[in-house]
């Protein structure tokens, strides 16, 4: 049923717990008839491991005084305090999520045995750890805009907790499958139709918490329903279908999961329970899951605004400017007029330059025709857009624009530095001592280079821009090439194994075996006699290489966050933006957590041996002095 907010009533004054975890326990409801314990460890109200001991420390101090006053358990009602149930999960917690005890396994099978109801006042998010808890639940009051997510499959993961076991009991087997192995986002209205929720509230849902508590009259645990297993043939066809579905799915988890949803059907609940834990203990440690868990932490890091970007609130760039041709300025002319943009192309000052200007419009405008045959644009929406898209105009027309990008270097950039210094000028490929802007090839990801010319309003107005167009920005302090120089130290280290005379098709399936293609390398000069070289050490090469690049930015001061290159902090940024890179931008495979990543598992100093043992074969693996002092200090990058 759908219900409105009500008024908390009868609470008492709230007693935090001694050790200050951040769990408040308040006695509400009539006459103190409900025990409320509320997560207050902003900003996302992680289950870390002091909140799960507040919180069976608060049980059991339940039961104590329930057996010293000789009297039942009360209701429970968990809440989140701030706006947000729980969001946190082993992306931005790291071990936290799973040492030391109590487990939160441990925690959803107390409220399991609990004797009176469970109920949780879900309100924002409940991700991970926090929409297990829960679950684990009898019941569930969400408010409208709540969104409910289990993650864990696209890390790699089962979940940690029992929700294989208890969410084929609420919602069926096909449900379970597309929550847990889709790692679907859902609102509390649909959460409502999936009988995950058994109320939606406006606002804050402790109070209906509290009353559906109070009228439960007895527990109803999630794991001794059997609703959703009753069809014990469809549940089995459903199961059958999904492994049919992942057959080929070359990652461990999806045929785990579906193991463990099979296991709600056909095993006693403790023994599902059992499977499940074991699953993921498994797979936490198999390289498919780090891989995953470390491009999230990569991507949730990239996605962070900069200090000096996030506190200014620079005027929106509404005029996007362009000079010159190529097809990342038509890219951008695209990205832009489907958000709204006028965008104004001056026509080129060289006449020799005239033909490339209109074939890269045309182009454009072909492309914006296409989309409105497909169905992708309206005719309205196309006439909008060719509009605002003003082609071959005088020069004079680019002061209206707050952000230019040139497609190369000219005195142009120069000239309208002097007339309109409140541009933001960004050259296409980044050049020495000027702005650049590198599209990576995915078209998800770009690069800016400021070279220290633009102010941090101008850079702040240049990042939401280029944001809003879909381009996950990442600042570079030299030229906006740091995935293109990783990238192509990779492709030296193969072209110069083929020049070895190891085999083109071996290098071939090494890197198909790891989850990439191998790029279009060309003839070596002359013919080396064939040479062996075993899988394993191809592979090591070819990452070793990139690894080796990656560090020489970072020493270098080229990768943002590296001032100071002994910081385990700073160097951790640095990889992470690198990885961040690769992933997104240049299709490194996500479980494979990108080459920074995978030098980290290995460690410095294998990475160094191997470099020192290989560079007699090509500079390419010449160790950068930066391991030195990784080494020195033992240095693994930080895994949390």
């Amino acid at each position: 049923m759908k219900g409105g907010s009500m008024t908390l009533t009868g609470e008492r004054d709230a007693r935090e717990n001694a050790d200050g975890a951040g769990l408040v326990s308040r006695d509400a409801g009539p006459d103190g008839r409900v025990l409320l314990l509320e997560i207050n460890n902003p900003p996302l109200n992680a289950l870390t491991p002091a909140i799960r001991q507040a919180l069976f420390d608060a049980l059991q101090a339940e039961i104590m005084a329930a057996e010293t006053e000789n009297r039942a358990l009360r209701p429970v009602v968990i809440s989140g305090a701030g706006g947000c149930f729980s969001a946190a999960t082993l992306v931005e917690m790291g071990a936290d999520a799973i040492t030391p005890a109590p487990t939160l396994a441990a925690i959803c099978e107390r409220l399991d045995a609990w004797s009176a109801p469970v109920v949780a006042a879900v309100n924002g998010r409940a991700a991970g750890p926090g929409a297990e808890l829960a679950l684990a639940c009898h019941a569930r009051v969400v408010a409208n805009g709540t969104k409910i997510i289990f993650p864990e499959a696209g890390l790699g993961l089962p979940p940690m907790a029992g929700s294989s076991q208890r969410l084929p009991r609420l919602t069926g087997p096909k449900e379970a499958l597309n929550l847990l192995l889709n790692a679907r986002t859902i609102s509390a209205e649909e959460a409502l139709a999936l009988g995950l929720a058994d109320q939606v509230t406006e606002g804050d849902p402790r109070a209906a918490a509290i009353a559906g508590a109070l009228r439960m009259g007895g527990p109803r645990p999630v794991i001794a329903r059997d609703a959703g297993l009753a069809d014990v043939p469809g549940y089995a066809a459903v199961i059958a279908q999904a492994r049919e579905t992942h057959l080929r799915n070359p990652m461990p988890a999806p045929a785990r999961i579906i193991d463990c949803i099979e296991a709600a059907l056909y095993l006693p609940p403790g023994n599902g329970l059992a499977l499940e834990a074991v699953a993921f203990e498994d797979l936490l440690a198999s390289p498919e899951s780090r891989g995953l868990i470390a491009a999230a932490r990569a991507e949730r890091a990239a996605h962070l605004l900069p200090p000096e970007i996030a506190r200014l609130q620079p005027e929106e760039i509404r005029v996007l400017g362009l000079a010159g041709a190529g097809p990342q300025l038509a890219a951008l002319a695209l990205l832009a007029l489907g958000r709204g943009l006028r965008v104004i192309w001056a026509a080129p000052e060289q006449e020799g330059d005239m033909a490339a200007h209109e074939r890269i419009t045309g182009w454009v405008r072909e492309r914006l025709t296409a989309d409105m045959r497909a169905g992708r644009l309206t005719p309205a929406q196309l006439d909008s857009d060719l509009a605002r898209f003003q082609t071959h105009q005088p020069i004079a027309a680019l002061q209206a624009a707050g952000l230019l990008v040139h497609g190369r270097v000219s005195d142009l950039i120069d000239r309208m530095q002097r007339q309109v210094p409140q541009i933001v000028q960004l050259v296409i490929g980044g050049a020495r001592g000027r702005p650049g802007l590198t599209i990576a090839p995915s078209g998800r990801v770009c690069e800016i280079s400021t070279a220290g010319a633009a102010s941090p309003q101008a850079l702040a107005a240049s990042w939401r821009l280029l944001r809003g167009f879909g381009l996950q920005p990442v600042l570079s302090a030299g030229l906006p090439q740091i995935g293109r120089q990783v990238v192509g130290a990779g492709q030296a280290a193969l072209q110069a194994m083929l020049g070895m005379g190891v085999p083109r098709r071996l290098l071939a399936s090494v890197l198909t075996g790891f989850g990439q293609e191998i790029p279009d390398l060309p003839d070596p000069f002359g013919e080396a006699p064939p040479r062996g070289m075993e899988a394993p050490e191809v592979l090591h090469r070819w990452l070793g290489a990139m690894a080796n690049e990656g560090y020489r930015l970072i020493s270098e001061g080229v990768v943002p966050g590296t001032h100071a290159p002994d910081a385990p902090v700073t160097v951790q940024s640095a990889v992470r933006a690198i990885d961040f890179l690769m992933v997104h931008g240049h299709g490194f495979p996500r479980w494979q957590g990108g080459p920074m990543h995978q030098a980290d598992r290995r460690g410095p100093m294998v990475l160094r041996s191997d470099l020192r043992r290989w560079q007699g074969d090509d500079a390419i693996w010449q160790p950068n002095p930066v391991l030195d002092r990784l080494v020195s200090k033992g240095g693994r990058r930080a895994a949390a």
